[in-house]
């Protein structure tokens, strides 16, 4: 606990520099789950306590994107809050004298909390590993609880999800799960996955990604699957013994703990979180940033266009999974996939080596990297590993589970050979038992 009140500490802080503002505050975010969340919490607390604001959704706080920050910044002079990046980029925002704010839980450049009048809050900081105890979203309800919006927590646990450090929730998490059931804005069930996507049970098998099984992926493999086990495949909710039967028949593909899960069902008109991360997943990978920021919102029209989005991309998704065959180095593996897909494609072909995804974009490519727990437990930094793009006039880093990079596309194989050998050398540090 001694941590967390750390945490509020400097949440204070920041609660007492956005109120003592008068100006426009611009907010940067990430436009994934966590980031959306992020974005949507500081815009629901910005409404709240009447500050002129406006955001602004990139896809990475990169130097072009600081440079056009900068340009802007010279006509209307502002407080900038980010979320769910900048302790990466804290130099860059030194060097161009931003008045800033920044809630991040990517592992930090500076571990300090004022650098230059910037005030940051990163987890990192304070010894709370921001790779499994609190994402984005939970950094910035920390600020948000300083105001009393208690309800904002259903925004950070969704965040969360996003992030995959829902298995289970530990640390900062945890703290803000309880919150939040104790306010009555959530609550814990037991229960199958494919209940909390309110869609034909069909349709939530066949293009599930988590878990993803191959062999019902095919939709006349699943109707059939479903018509042996004589449940209705255009049901939504299935009864207790539907449950049973379907969960003795996927034994046979996945272990029961990768469908029998946690539901955390909220108070928001898409009431379960892992729904709602995966309808803000698709708009954020589909370019529909508004209309996820809209859904977080509780924009009835925005929830409608999510929901189709999610279909669609889900189906894309599985095409993919079908398509991709990764190629072998001695330490990782490696596949060029499509934009918007690589990462959750990444995350769900690991095993025993990292799996870094990439697609093309002009004269650079775009790289995301996974692990998984095993292999951090060995030794395993991918945000460590992700740096090195410098060295290939590109930049990168992230965490240790799940990290991303940009670089020159003449130079992708010797980036390619330089991340294999790094991870090489991490994996060997602490031998598996």
């Amino acid at each position: 606990m001694e941590k967390i009140a750390k945490v509020g500490e400097v949440a204070k802080k920041i609660k007492e520099k956005i109120e003592g503002y008068d100006g426009l505050i611009r907010v940067v975010t990430h436009y994934d789950p966590d980031g959306l969340t992020s974005g949507a919490i500081m815009v629901k607390t910005l409404l709240r306590i009447n500050k002129k604001f406006h955001l602004t959704i990139v896809e990475h706080l990169s130097k072009e994107v600081i440079d056009e920050l900068v340009r802007e910044k010279q006509y209307n002079d502002a407080l900038f809050i980010f979320c769910d990046m900048g302790s990466g980029q804290i130099e860059h925002l030194i060097e161009n004298n931003f008045n800033a704010i920044i809630l991040d839980h990517h592992q930090p450049k500076v571990k300090e909390v004022e650098v230059n009048g910037i005030l940051q809050l990163n987890p990192h900081i304070f010894g709370i590993d921001g790779a499994r105890e609190v994402s984005a979203s939970g950094i910035c309800y920390m600020v948000a609880r300083e105001f009393g919006f208690y309800d904002l927590s259903v925004l950070a646990i969704t965040g969360a999800i996003g992030d995959m450090q829902h298995k289970p929730f530990i640390g900062l998490n945890k703290f803000i799960l309880n919150e939040g059931r104790e306010h009555r804005y959530l609550s814990i069930i037991k229960d199958i996955i494919y209940n909390c996507y309110n869609m034909p049970i069909w349709e939530a098998i066949t293009y599930s990604t988590n878990p993803y099984i191959r062999e019902l992926s095919d939709k006349e493999e699943c109707l059939k699957f479903l018509k042996n086990l004589k449940i209705n495949p255009s049901k939504k909710e299935l009864t207790h013994e539907e449950k049973q039967k379907l969960t003795n028949a996927l034994i046979f593909y996945r272990k029961p703990e990768d469908f029998i899960v946690d539901r955390y069902v909220i108070k928001h008109k898409v009431n379960d979180a892992y729904y709602l991360s995966e309808l803000l997943n698709a708009c954020g990978r589909k370019g529909l940033t508004s209309v996820g920021i809209g859904v977080a919102l509780e924009d009835d029209e925005c929830i409608k266009i999510a929901k189709e989005t999610h279909l669609k991309y889900k189906k894309e998704l599985i095409e993919e999974l079908k398509r991709v065959k990764p190629k072998r180095m001695k330490n990782i593996e490696y596949f060029k996939g499509k934009k918007g897909m690589i990462g959750i494609v990444a995350s769900i072909l690991v095993k025993d080596k990292p799996v870094l995804g990439y697609h093309e974009e002009g004269e650079k490519v775009k790289v995301s990297s996974r692990g998984n727990k095993d292999l951090v437990d060995r030794g395993l930094n991918l945000g460590k590993v992700m740096e090195v793009a410098k060295e290939f006039g590109g930049e990168g880093g992230g965490h240790d589970v799940a990290a991303g990079a940009t670089l020159p596309k003449v130079r992708l194989e010797e980036f390619l050979k330089k991340v294999d050998e790094i991870v090489g050398e991490q994996l060997k540090q602490t031998p598996k038992t």
